[in-house]
This record gives structure tokens, sequence and C-alpha cells, in this order.
């Protein structure tokens, strides 16, 4: 019997943090859905704002999740939250903030 081959496909994301909680973590999925997930799945060091980079490896064993923070990610997002509070406060503090 011919043995089934073995193909891996990974898709990546990007996770924004919203929100740590002692056991779960609030995060934009790919910046569409915020869902809670358990925190144990995020770096150590993960921090609300940090945007994490997601790799999803499936294969004939299941998935893996490789999850990690993106520092230039996060920095970028930082810069642009900024920005918009910067051009907010210009307009007299009205008018809507895309986030």
């Amino acid at each position: 019997m011919a043995r089934p081959r073995n193909t891996a496909s990974t898709t990546t994301h990007r996770w924004a943090v919203d929100r740590l909680g002692e056991a779960t973590a609030s995060v934009e999925h790919d910046g569409d859905h915020v869902y809670d997930v358990p925190r144990v799945l995020l770096p150590d060091d993960a921090r609300e704002g940090d945007v994490l980079s997601v790799e999803a490896i499936r294969d004939a064993e299941g998935v893996t999740l490789r999850v990690r923070r993106d520092a230039a990610a996060t920095t970028r997002a930082r810069e642009d939250s900024a920005r918009q509070l910067r051009a907010a406060k210009g307009r007299g503090g009205k008018g809507d903030i895309a986030l």
C-alpha cells in the first residue's frame, strides 16, 4: 500500500494584540475580526499594541502555530497611530480616527 505523501502547507497571518488578560488575549486577526485566544499562544514578551506574525503550518499530523513578535511591524503600527492622533488634534480633536 502506498504511503500518503506528507505535504505541508503554510499560511501567514497578522495578529495585533488589543488586550491582554491573565488567561486570554484579544487579538485582531488580519485586520478583520477580534478574537480571544489563550494567552499561552503568545510570546512571553508580547504587549498590548504589538504586531505578531503567525504561521499556521498544516500537515498530516495537524496544525502547528508559530507566533513571533514582529518588531518592525509593531514600530510602524505605533508610528501610524501616533500620526493619526496628531492629525486629529490638528482638527481640534474632531472627526473619525481610522485605526
